[in-house]
């Protein structure tokens, strides 16, 4: 036996409009690099360190853009100071569930140009 239940007109348009007009899935520019999203820069670069044995120290955030999901994507421009003391630029993903308190680092790369 199977059953449902018909929407009411409206329903489901308002469950997918956001009281902000924010687009979901478009990246959006991060217009002020906050205390939150350095930290979020810092924990890509401790994150990547854990994972490749290197020892990268964290700089700042240049620049960056988010993006809304279940959660937030941070595409982030890092610049990190390496072993021999050479800053460099690096392009890291990383994934916010604010409510879980979690981030994961899904991207972490160097960029070809300073």
């Amino acid at each position: 036996m199977s059953s449902y239940v018909e929407a009411a007109p409206g329903q489901n348009e308002a469950l997918i409009q956001d009281p902000k007009n924010l687009e979901y899935g478009r990246w959006e520019p991060i217009e002020k690099i906050t205390e939150y999203v350095e930290e979020i820069g810092r924990f890509a670069v401790m994150e990547h360190n854990q994972q490749s044995g290197e020892h990268l120290k964290f700089i700042c955030v240049l620049r960056g853009w988010s993006q809304l999901v279940a959660g937030t994507n941070y595409r982030l421009i890092i610049k990190a100071r390496n072993d021999v003391g050479l800053a460099w630029n690096y392009e890291a993903m990383v994934y916010d569930k604010p409510w879980e308190k979690t981030w994961k680092l899904i991207e972490f790369i160097p960029l070809l140009k300073n």
